[in-house]
């Protein structure tokens, strides 16, 4: 298949876990995947853009324009923090808040302008199960994770105009390095034991959600959040 016809991805977020598990994914079945990064590109497929920063305000990369227009976009980037309402920093909660929820906006909003996306076009975003629940010392995290379920629902109903479908996935206590490092293994048991898969979900289980809700034929689910936890913020096992 000639390269101008393969479909084509735009990835924010790309080298983070579950954003390379998203690369890799679509890579492996054919499509066209192009990182958005802030830092100095290492390869073609990558596309420096800040959205955040003040020269972003009134600049759009050439490189957008050169390999779009775009048959879907995956919003995989974001921030954490530990707080609480006991000891919150309001600067902080700023950043993580411009991070998980002004990017998507910005950016989303200049593709639209730019006339950047394929029409109708298939956007995702990768929340977290912790928008609709809640867990200790994660105060900025959960209320800017609770702020993308407005985002995607708002988007949904404008965006039909143009035929766009929006979605979101909402992965949970996914199996990765960096969660087995973070997490003691009681509180790893102990979600593994909340179902009886008795495991934590796969990364890869992730992108194969992400791949479905942005393969051509997704033209009727939009404004849908889609838990990828194995249950676990469904289910009580008593």
């Amino acid at each position: 298949m000639d390269g101008n016809s393969l479909p084509r991805l735009l990835l924010f977020g790309g080298t983070g876990s579950i954003g390379s598990a998203i690369n890799q994914y679509f890579q492996a079945r054919g499509w066209l995947v192009y990182l958005v990064t802030r830092q100095t590109p290492t390869s073609g497929s990558m596309i420096h853009w800040d959205p955040l920063s003040e020269e972003a305000l009134n600049n759009t990369p050439n490189e957008l324009a050169q390999n779009g227009p775009f048959d879907a976009v995956c919003w995989a980037q974001g921030m954490n923090c530990s707080d609480s309402i006991f000891n919150i920093d309001l600067k902080l909660h700023s950043k993580v808040y411009q991070a998980n929820v002004i990017y998507i906006l910005s950016t989303l909003h200049t593709l639209l302008k730019q006339d950047l996306l394929k029409k109708p076009a298939r956007l995702c975003v990768i929340s977290s199960i912790w928008q609709e629940m809640a867990r200790q010392n994660k105060l900025s995290y959960c209320v800017t994770k609770a702020a993308l379920q407005g985002l995607v629902l708002s988007a949904a109903a404008d965006l039909a105009s143009e035929g766009h479908v929006i979605n979101a996935v909402l992965p949970g206590v996914i199996d990765t390095p960096m969660t087995r490092a973070n997490l003691s293994a009681e509180q790893i048991n102990g979600v593994e034991g909340s179902t009886l898969f008795k495991r934590l979900p796969k990364l890869q289980e992730v992108a194969s959600c992400v791949f479905d809700l942005c393969r051509p034929e997704t033209t009727g689910i939009t404004g849908q959040f889609i838990h990828v936890d194995l249950g676990y913020s469904r289910v009580r096992i008593i």
